[in-house]
């Protein structure tokens, strides 16, 4: 029994976060974007948060008709496996209105209505919220996959990926850390 209450006062003092390393654009059509950029970076040893940085320059204004398809990855035995999790939303909806990804980036400063652009939106320091995470995620490691892409005209429009794991950082020094 002790061990189950020492298991529980663990549970209850820890944050669960989404860490994220070794962003990658794989791809961005220039009829819609100058440049993609994806980047993370983190504020020092004692912090152990990866913050995301996002930096797109739009050639076309982003607006509704721009769909993102996410998908998550789990990393088995060395390899990436697709996993049942995915989301699917337009620009629009992703950026006013989703509570995972979407509430990153208007904390990183993009809280202007839809359309977006054309010009550069340089979004920094992005993080999801832990609230945000569902309990019980079904595996700890793994890949995050985006599609950004125009339906209408069937056209690509970019893509990229960014590593994922599940960790923990104590309450008590997890001030501060989330959407600075």
């Amino acid at each position: 029994i002790s061990v189950i209450i020492i298991a529980i006062l663990i549970h209850y003092s820890q944050i669960q976060y989404l860490s994220v390393e070794h962003p990658k654009v794989t791809y961005y059509n220039p009829k819609y974007l100058r440049y993609a950029n994806l980047t993370t970076i983190r504020y020092g040893r004692s912090n152990p948060i990866y913050y995301v940085g996002l930096n797109l320059d739009l050639v076309v204004p982003f607006d509704s008709s721009i769909y993102i398809d996410v998908y998550f990855y789990e990393l088995l035995t060395g390899q990436y496996k697709r996993s049942f999790i995915e989301m699917h939303f337009n620009w629009c909806h992703l950026v006013e209105k989703d509570m995972f990804f979407g509430a990153a980036m208007r904390t990183a400063g993009l809280t202007k209505p839809c359309p977006h652009g054309p010009g550069p939106i340089n979004l920094q320091n992005m993080t999801v919220n832990p609230n945000a995470i569902p309990s019980g995620f079904p595996f700890t490691r793994g890949r995050i996959i985006a599609n950004f892409t125009h339906p209408k005209t069937k056209t690509r429009v970019g893509d990229g990926f960014i590593d994922m794991k599940l960790a923990y950082v104590d309450k008590k020094h997890a001030k501060n850390l989330f959407f600075k």
